[in-house]
């Protein structure tokens, strides 16, 4: 599982579109690290004070403002906000399936390269905890648990990963779920 490797299945897929035209527009930045223990991926933790997705692990991302050009650049706002990523250092590679959520967004993830000697300054305001899980771990399908839910009188499917330091659940499981599909597709 090279960076190259990955980068290429992530550039060559077409991702879904969905149109939320009801729902807020959102953006995040799926970080990628090249270091010492392999391919990881950041994740952040948000303060259970946060009015939105409390406790929850997430990507750094958040609403997309009027003065963002896209959505790449509310990610990138987002993760130098949220972790003190400078966007001049994060090589874009590309994107992910859009996602409405649950809880009236709809998330364009993007995917990211950071490099690995970049000292994160996560902000206490919007970030407990800033952490790596290798690629590998969530890679690996013993480490996925999928359910059957009920949300809006309709059947849900719901993904966790449990072989992080925490949890991770929602509709970063889900974004999380896109990206093993297009890596497992491209026999990465």
């Amino acid at each position: 599982m090279t960076p190259q490797a990955i980068t290429r299945a992530i550039t060559a897929y077409a991702p879904v579109n969905a149109h939320g035209a009801h729902l807020r527009a959102a953006a995040v930045l799926v970080p990628l690290v090249d270091g010492p223990r392999g391919v990881e991926v950041i994740f952040i933790l948000r303060p259970t004070t946060m009015p939105t997705h409390p406790g929850q692990v997430a990507f750094p991302g958040g609403a997309i403002d009027p003065g963002d050009a896209d959505s790449w650049h509310a990610a990138l706002r987002e993760a130098d906000e949220e972790l003190g990523i400078p966007p001049e250092r994060v090589t874009p590679v590309g994107r992910l399936d859009d996602l409405p959520t649950i809880t009236s967004f709809h998330v364009t993830p993007w995917v990211g390269w950071v490099p690995d000697d970049l000292a994160l300054r996560p902000s206490p305001r919007e970030v407990d905890e800033a952490f790596r899980v290798p690629l590998a771990t969530l890679l690996d399908p013993t480490q996925r648990r999928t359910m059957l839910g009920r949300w809006r009188g309709g059947p849900r499917r719901m993904h966790f990963y449990l072989g992080a330091h925490h949890v991770i659940w929602g509709a970063t499981a889900e974004m999380l779920t896109n990206l093993v599909q297009v890596l497992r597709a491209a026999g990465v």
